[in-house]
């Protein structure tokens, strides 16, 4: 005989002191779920089987816990919740929920004295010559070029494994203290890698997760720019999914921690404050770090022999963020000529800068109402979709087709959703 259901009360509590309805638990606890790559429909009367002692299957009672969490601010568990047992371990890890508590807590900084300032002697940026050193760097290289051709789906797996079977061996073993610190710096890159690969294939609890290490091992490093560039990606990861006070502290944190910073370090910290600032109201900051992000690029930075994807920050990110920061700061057209410029400066094995420049180009102009205009870009977004394996890629497909619909009587647009129906049905590119 099955054991007999008991009533939830521990829910029932916690939703009461959330002030909100069955409704409002089902739509949040979606939330969360889109945010890890999950398409869930919870309604009233799903909540209100688990106040009746039903237990849904793993992985929604942390997905329940963590949306308590965020509305309550305080920490809550699946067991506290009043959903028992243990994790059922046939449940895929990319179901680890997003926490924004954890990108507060990780701009509390590293332990005092343990970093070091920028440019100071012995830094990680570059200062270790031994063979490992150099593995790792090309490694860098490798899969950050895989990454910007082909998006997060592509060889995330094999980095996994070479941080898990090469890097780690190597941190591990003795090294001289300025060689170590290298092997610190290029292994949090690694990570700082993988975290964008799964951010890019919406698993963003998994995503965060591998920020966080990147960022221990920044910390560990030494090394303050190593740190402030982690605390960028969670900045931009935290934004993406619509916590915009937690990304601007964040955004905030990173350009202290490099304060001083000019070059490629110092441009790439500004751009995402600007935006980070733009999206929370704040127009006058946004702009002026925006001028400052213009003026490290035009500084002369020191100059490292191959510059590696750390050392440098293009033309074209630059102004991808600046086409971000404008339209968020209500300058339409600053923000489309910003980005035509950043569509301009795209290397042409750039599949995913290229892409997604021009979705977001694409709706841009549809939102203001050039149709014609938004579906070339479009056109050209497909051009360069079939190079992808992208959750942020198969995201732009899905966005496109519902605001193309309201169009559809407009000959471009019935002819590029006819186009989009096969694409769309070719399902998710993680």
């Amino acid at each position: 005989m099955p054991s007999p259901r008991h009533p939830n009360k521990p829910l029932r509590s916690l939703l009461a002191e959330a002030r909100w309805t069955q409704g409002s638990l089902a739509r949040a606890v979606n939330i969360v779920a889109a945010e890890v790559g999950l398409e869930l429909d919870y309604d009233r009367t799903a909540v209100a089987h688990w106040l009746s002692g039903t237990q849904p299957h793993p992985p929604v009672p942390e997905l329940v816990a963590e949306a308590l969490t965020r509305r309550l601010e305080r920490p809550v568990t699946a067991s506290v919740a009043g959903f028992g047992g243990a994790a059922d371990p046939a449940v895929p890890a990319r179901a680890q929920p997003y926490r924004p508590g954890e990108l507060l807590k990780a701009c509390g900084g590293a332990p005092e004295g343990q970093l070091r300032p920028p440019g100071a002697p012995d830094s990680g940026t570059g200062t270790g010559t031994g063979t490992e050193t150099a593995l790792m760097r090309s490694a860098v290289r490798f899969y950050s070029a895989c990454f910007n051709a082909h998006g997060g789906g592509t060889a995330r797996s094999a980095l996994a494994a070479y941080l898990a079977d090469d890097v780690l061996p190597r941190l591990r073993a003795p090294q001289p203290e300025p060689e170590h610190r290298s092997l610190l710096v290029e292994a949090s890159r690694l990570s700082f890698l993988l975290a964008r690969m799964y951010e890019d294939s919406g698993a963003q609890g998994l995503a965060q997760r591998h920020f966080l290490t990147a960022l221990s091992l920044a910390d560990a490093s030494g090394d303050r720019v190593a740190r402030a560039v982690v605390l960028r990606g969670l900045s931009a990861q935290g934004l993406a999914l619509g916590h915009h006070r937690a990304s601007l502290r964040a955004a905030e944190a990173a350009a202290e921690a490099a304060r001083g910073e000019a070059g490629p370090a110092g441009t790439f910290l500004l751009a995402q404050l600007a935006v980070a600032q733009a999206a929370c109201g704040l127009r006058r900051e946004a702009l002026g770090s925006l001028a400052r992000a213009e003026r490290a690029m035009a500084a002369d930075g020191p100059e490292r022999s191959p510059a590696g994807p750390f050392d440098t920050y293009s033309r074209a990110a630059l102004e991808y963020q600046s086409a971000e920061t404008l339209g968020k700061a209500g300058d339409t057209a600053g923000a489309h000529a910003a980005m035509n410029r950043s569509l301009a400066h795209r290397p042409a094995e750039d599949h995913r800068g290229l892409a997604l420049s021009y979705a977001r180009r694409a709706e841009m102009l549809v939102g203001a109402g050039h149709v014609e205009e938004a579906c070339a870009s479009w056109r050209a977004f497909l051009d360069h979709y079939p190079h992808l394996t992208s959750g942020a890629a198969t995201a732009a497909v899905t966005r496109s087709r519902t605001l193309l619909i309201p169009f559809r009587h407009v000959p471009a647009a019935a002819a590029l959703l006819n186009r989009l129906s096969p694409v769309a049905a070719g399902g998710k590119r993680h």
